[in-house]
Parts: C-alpha cells; sequence; structure tokens
C-alpha cells in the first residue's frame, strides 16, 4: 500500500531525558520532570489536524501522575505569590465553533515564598483518568500537567501533555482472544458469534460476507470469507477496508460525521465464480493509529470503526457494504499495540462510505 511522507515531528521545543520542557521566563525557569518517564519510553502520535507527529510520556488509567515543578530563579533571588500544579483532563471538538469539556481537574497548591535556589515543588495525582487520549479529525482528548507560579502582574506558567491508554477490563474478562486459539488462521471456522450479511445489487450480485465476530481488541485479527450466489456482474476488482468514523454531536440534532480509510487491501481480481469463497484477514496490529471504539466522550463526540467492502465493476462502479465492529483496549496493551510507525490516513474514494448501512453505487 502506497503512503504519503509522515507528517514532521514536531521539534520547536528541546526535550531532556527525563521528559522536561524549559523555557525561560522573565525571573525564572519553569520546569516540569516526570518521573520514570524516559525520552526513549514516550509514544509517538500523529495529530492529523495539525499535520504533525509528537512524542508524549505514557500513562496507564490508573498510574498516578507524579513528579516535579523546578523553579529556578534568573537572578539572585525571586518571590512568587504562590505555586499551583494541576493535571486538567479536556475533551473537544473544533470544526466550525469549538466546543469544550474539562472532566479532570486535580491540583496541589504551594505557598508563597522567596527563592534563593533552584527549588522543586513535588506533585503527584493519582484520579483515574475516564477517557484515553486522542488525536483525531475533528475531535480530541488531552491531559495536561500545568505549572503556574503566581504573580501580582504577569503569572508564568508552563505546561506538558501526557498520552493515557485505558484498558477495558469488563471485556478482557468477558471476551475470548481468538489469537490464542489453535483455529486462529482458519478462515472456515466460523463460531455461533459470526455475523452474516446477506447482500446483492438488483439480480446480478448476490453475495454473502461472514466475519468471525463483532468485538475485537485492538492486537487480534478480523477473520472473514466473502461467498458468491449470484455473479452475473463484470467485477475488476475487491477490497476489504477499515473505516473510522468521528460523529460530532451524537445524538443531536446538528450530528455531522467525519471519515477517514485507516488501512484497505484488495481481496479479488477479476469477475468471481459462483459459489467460489473468498478469505479475508485483517490483522489489527498492522493498523495504524487504531484506537479502541470511543462510544460517546462527554456528549461531544463519538469514535466508530466500520468494515467496508468495496467492488468495482469494469465500467467504474462503485458497490460497497460496512458492517460496524467494536474495538476495545485489552489488559496488556497498556502500551502500544503495534511499533511500526503510524502512517497518514487514506481518505475514501468519492461513493466509498455508505452512512446508511446498505449497498450503494
Amino acid at each position: 500500500m502506497l503512503r504519503d511522507e509522515l507528517p514532521p515531528e514536531k521539534g520547536q521545543q528541546s526535550f531532556s531525558l527525563l521528559s522536561r520542557i524549559l523555557r525561560s521566563i522573565d525571573g525564572c525557569k519553569l520546569e516540569i520532570v516526570l518521573d520514570d518517564k524516559p525520552e526513549e519510553d514516550k509514544i509517538k502520535v500523529v495529530d492529523i489536524y495539525d499535520k504533525v507527529s509528537e512524542r508524549f510520556p505514557l500513562y496507564s488509567w490508573r498510574e498516578p501522575v507524579k513528579g516535579r515543578v523546578v523553579v529556578t530563579p534568573t537572578g539572585s533571588s525571586y518571590s512568587h505569590q504562590g505555586v499551583v500544579v494541576e493535571l486538567i483532563g479536556v475533551a473537544s471538538t473544533f470544526r466550525e465553533v469549538e466546543s469544550r469539556v474539562v472532566f479532570l481537574r486535580q491540583e496541589r497548591q504551594f505557598e508563597p515564598d522567596t527563592l534563593n535556589q533552584s527549588t522543586p515543588f513535588e506533585f503527584i495525582f493519582s484520579a483515574p483518568k475516564e477517557h484515553e487520549s486522542y488525536h483525531g479529525i475533528y475531535a480530541k482528548v488531552k491531559y495536561c500537567v500545568q505549572a503556574t507560579v503566581k504573580q501580582r502582574i504577569k503569572s508564568a506558567s508552563v505546561k506538558e501533555e501526557v498520552w493515557v491508554h485505558r484498558v477495558d477490563a469488563a471485556l478482557s474478562e468477558s471476551q475470548p482472544d481468538a489469537s490464542a486459539h489453535m483455529n486462529y488462521f482458519r478462515e472456515t471456522c466460523f463460531g455461533p458469534e459470526s455475523i452474516a450479511m446477506n447482500v446483492g445489487v438488483d439480480n446480478v450480485l448476490h453475495i454473502e460476507f461472514r466475519y468471525d465476530k463483532k468485538i475485537f481488541h485492538l492486537a487480534e485479527r478480523v477473520l472473514g470469507k466473502v461467498e458468491y450466489k449470484v455473479a452475473d456482474m463484470d467485477i475488476a476488482y475487491g477490497e476489504v477496508g477499515l473505516v473510522r468514523k468521528e460523529f460530532l454531536a451524537p445524538g443531536q440534532a446538528g450530528e455531522t460525521m467525519e471519515s477517514e480509510t485507516l488501512q484497505k487491501f484488495e481481496v479479488m481480481d477479476g469477475t468471481p465464480i459462483v459459489e467460489e469463497v473468498v478469505p479475508i484477514r485483517l490483522y489489527l496490529k498492522s493498523v495504524p493509529r487504531l484506537t479502541p471504539t470511543y462510544m460517546n466522550v462527554e456528549n461531544l463526540f463519538s469514535v466508530r470503526y466500520f468494515l467496508n467492502l468495496v467492488l468495482v465493476s469494469q465500467e467504474g462502479k462503485r458497490y460497497f457494504k460496512q458492517q460496524e465492529i467494536q474495538l476495545y483496549r485489552r489488559t496488556g496493551q497498556e502500551r502500544p499495540a503495534t511499533s511500526s510507525s503510524p502512517g497518514p490516513p487514506v481518505k475514501p474514494a468519492s461513493g466509498d462510505v455508505d452512512t446508511k448501512g446498505g449497498w450503494s453505487a
């Protein structure tokens, strides 16, 4: 699959080995140091909206965020009116008008003082982080550590974003891990949880699209097959893709949707024979920028995933069918599901996305 060049990595700031932000401010220097988060353990995240990639310290949703803010006078002494350190969680959408919800705020305050040397202010934030971090096309979930040194005229502040992964403990216990089974590679073995879609185009095409289940963890594989019942149409090729959709203001009057194809591959070439079966395997671990399904984040947005089956006729007409699947982060997947470099989004071709879930041309 051809890919464009990756977005450039954001490099305006210089980061130390202890995940620091160092900025010179009139009267003092502020530095945030996060404990046990070396530079090499940071996670690389591609921001589609800003078209840059950044590296963030990675935390699990129950892991305390701890460290210290170091205030260093640039002169012989420095007086302040207090120091405030906060952990802030914000969900936002920004398609036309930005909407923001602060769903987490935990702070530590320190009394006014006069500093004659570099002084650390230690903090620890143990509140659970409800949502997993997300940088999408028009939606974000961000967590930041922010330090503010209060002054009568102008306060000085510095902040650092951290990245959060949240494990779904309930689904980890209730859902089997198909990758641990001996029939992991058998396309013809479908259990009672398999789902079938019988779809057709007039009387010239009738197929059955079946896959093994609907709920998958981020390192699993989607196993399926396409069986042709009627094939009186000249087909050039067929492909299967994974589509991510962002629903802004879900369930509300102004709901909008933005979609992107994360990955697609060809599963057939030419017109099939009746009763021919085309096996399908999609390894989710290889899909770039994959996240769990977000059902509803603070009534601002949802993120859902769909399998997209596309058939292209010799005349260039595109027929497609979509089926929603649910993705979750399984216990043990606190680290990234794949070590491969994330790729840019592949925008769907015109007519490739069927929001009503039926065949379209």
